[in-house]
């Protein structure tokens, strides 16, 4: 069902790393402004993380007990293990190179806390600078236990005019947001300033939380979108593509249209461009659903995770920068496939088997005891249309 949105993760790791390794000097001045907004990709997994949680545990209560145990420990399964490899590569190579580990930094990397610091260096230097953004997933997950049954009986109650009013809702706060930090001058500063526009509106878990809900909103959503005409997903796939990409290639200078970048230009055109893929109807859907685009998707989270720290190591990614004629594009592809590989390891020998590990030994002690733990979530009535309307009424195997 929501194989595109695989897709769309591959996407958005691939624009992070772009934005990371740099692109030649010689690429085009507005093809060189796409690839340094690479790191939209950010928000962007997001929501995509709350289109995806609320799709799967749409009936989820943070009052269930076991299952609500069960829930935690597998997005902590899913997450941490790999995280908690590259920190532990980023300290053994401190150590090495004789340089200090910074042990309260080190801690709070170690507890997903980091991206609620002001120091720029705990946050994103010293360590695997791009896992901030997993302490702000974790205080997703932590927070949607309980607000995911407030989300579904607004859904049950005022159907899919109640999710586009909380879609509305959530631009709101974040153009209020947005709008104080412009007007008060914090997103003209540095993002070493604790008071910065970066600090808050792009670090901070609670800024980024809007984006989050307006995915789990978009998930309620998707049955009326499996019921547009081929056509309307064309151009809404379309319009999202050169909004995305014309904003990148043409976009003003100033720092309160890079502030905006952060995630408020992004909810509306993601909220319908993820609409639209989950129906699995549109070109841009047909492409993310490719055998290549998926395998690259479920890899993503490896890829995000370890390419900072692989750019580092490969001496030929100077060339990206500093070559002549073809050698930067040559040196780029290079990095790419390099890094590409090294996720795709990363997935199939750390962050999977750990995962599969970390379930079957709490296993016994979060299955309900009247009966064995359930081989795969059972599939949620909320969203029975949906699975009818993909599946033809064939039965549905929901992901694990």
């Amino acid at each position: 069902m929501l194989t595109a949105l695989t897709g769309l993760r591959a996407v958005a790791a691939i624009g992070v790393v772009i934005s990371h390794s740099g692109v030649p000097a010689s690429l085009p001045e507005h093809l060189d402004k796409i690839a340094h907004y690479g790191h939209i990709g950010v928000p962007l997994f997001f929501m995509l993380s709350g289109v995806v949680l609320a799709y799967n545990y749409a009936h989820l209560s943070g009052w269930q007990g076991r299952r609500t145990v069960r829930f935690y420990l597998a997005r902590i399964a899913r997450v941490i293990p790999l995280y908690w490899a590259v920190i532990a590569y980023c300290a053994v190579y401190l150590w090495i190179q004789g340089r200090d580990n910074h042990n309260w930094a080190l801690i709070q990397n170690l507890l997903a806390v980091q991206t609620w610091s002001g120091d720029l260096r705990v946050a994103m230097g010293w360590y695997n600078s791009p896992g901030w953004s997993i302490g702000v997933e974790m205080f997703f997950y932590l927070l949607f236990p309980f607000l995911i049954p407030v989300v579904a009986k607004l859904y049950r109650r005022f159907g899919a005019r109640g999710m586009i009013a909380l879609i509305a809702a959530m631009f709101l706060i974040m153009f209020t947001l947005w709008i104080s930090f412009y007007l008060a001058g914090h997103t003209s500063m540095g993002a070493a300033n604790p008071t910065s526009a970066h600090r808050w509106l792009y670090r901070n878990p609670l800024c980024h939380l809007p984006m989050f809900i307006s995915g789990m909103a978009a998930s309620f959503l998707i049955p009326g979108g499996a019921r547009w005409s081929t056509a309307r997903h064309h151009l809404i796939q379309a319009f999202v593509f050169c909004f995305v990409f014309g904003m990148g290639a043409f976009r003003p200078d100033g720092s309160g249209w890079s502030s905006a970048a952060y995630g408020l230009l992004w909810v509306g055109p993601f909220s319908l461009l993820m609409i639209s893929l989950a129906s699995g109807r549109g070109w841009a859907a047909r492409f993310l659903s490719t055998t290549v685009m998926v395998r690259l998707g479920v890899a993503s989270y490896a890829l995000y995770i370890t390419h900072r720290w692989m750019l580092y190591a490969l001496p030929h990614t100077e060339y990206i920068k500093k070559g002549e004629g073809w050698v930067p594009y040559g040196a780029l592809l290079v990095t790419i496939v390099i890094v590409l590989l090294l996720a795709e390891g990363a997935h199939q020998y750390v962050e999977e088997p750990c995962r599969r590990w970390i379930l079957r030994v709490t296993k016994r002690w979060t299955a309900d005891p009247d009966r064995p733990a359930p081989a795969a979530p059972t599939p949620d009535p909320l969203l029975a249309d949906t699975v009818r309307l993909v599946t033809n009424g064939a039965p549905y195997t929901y992901p694990r």
